[in-house]
């Protein structure tokens, strides 16, 4: 008789449990619906402004630690030189990715 109690209990526990990680799953998505999903573009938007950003900070220090000064003619040469070397490295890794 004891036993029986016992793995009663242990069932109305175990469908408990069950239900509420249910319930917080559905909440989770519910959640995940109304206020991530909506700001994904802006998200998108900002690590893409971030990326820019990047690349031209690494451009510019490359250019300084070929020797050329800030805001001189072969700064802004290296400048686009780096960055023709840069977009046509990231279509070739891009073309290579399409072969796979």
């Amino acid at each position: 008789m004891k036993s029986f109690k016992n793995r009663e209990t242990v069932s109305r526990i175990y469908d408990n449990v069950e239900i509420a990680l249910w319930a917080m799953l559905l909440a989770f998505v519910i959640y995940f619906g109304a206020f991530i999903v909506p700001k994904l573009p802006e998200i998108q938007a900002q690590q893409e402004r971030i990326r820019v950003e990047e690349i031209a900070v690494e451009n510019a220090s490359l250019c300084e630690e070929m020797g050329t000064k800030w805001g001189t003619d072969k700064y802004t040469q290296c400048l686009l030189a780096v960055g023709a070397f840069r977009t046509k490295v990231e279509k070739h890794l891009y073309d290579a990715n399409d072969e796979l």
